[in-house]
């Protein structure tokens, strides 16, 4: 069976943020809201615009791009109340992390989303999301088999993509990676 795939631009999703257009609250938060409660924190307007910014996108982001996607949307939030915010999306498991192994954290909403694994193109930077059921029962078969009791994995493959692969940029991180091996 083939993986499924979709595809994300770093840095090329076009996005445009209309408050009008995002009123309705989703479940993401009313979790929020509940997980803000329960450590005794609030939902400020900055934090409600961060949250209904990062769900109505599907890309993978920086706290940079983040940060320059509120400037574009006219919305005033600071970076340290940017990167706090992160840090409680994250605590409460709407959003995930991932170390492609830039110099920065790439962000993801997961909120209603099945479980994925990545590929990371290294000339372009395109994240490819993937889902092979193939390799998620050999995950299992290999946790078994080692008397291992998986709660969750992540797994990204890098490389170069189909359209980066004729090109010389692409060309370098596959000759360099041959090279490497031998």
């Amino acid at each position: 069976m083939a993986p499924e795939m979709s595809t994300t631009w770093r840095g090329h999703m076009p996005f445009e943020f209309d408050k009008k257009l995002h009123t309705e609250p989703g479940p993401e938060v009313k979790i929020f809201e509940d997980y803000l409660k329960a450590q005794g924190l609030k939902l400020t307007s900055a934090r409600r615009d961060l949250l209904n910014l990062i769900f109505a996108d599907h890309s993978h982001f920086t706290a940079d791009e983040l940060y320059d996607r509120c400037r574009k949307g006219k919305l005033r939030v600071s970076k340290a109340t940017l990167y706090r915010t992160l840090t409680i999306l994250l605590d409460c498991k709407l959003l995930a992390s991932h170390d492609f192994g830039e110099d920065a954290k790439y962000y993801e909403h997961v909120f209603g989303h099945r479980h994925h694994d990545h590929m990371y193109c290294l000339a372009c930077r395109r994240v490819i999301e993937f889902r092979s059921e193939s390799i998620e029962a050999l995950q299992d078969e290999a946790a078994q088999e080692a008397g291992f009791h998986s709660t969750r994995h992540s797994l990204t493959i890098f490389g170069v993509c189909s359209a980066c692969a004729g090109t010389e940029k692409g060309r370098n991180f596959l000759h360099d990676t041959v090279k490497g091996s031998s």
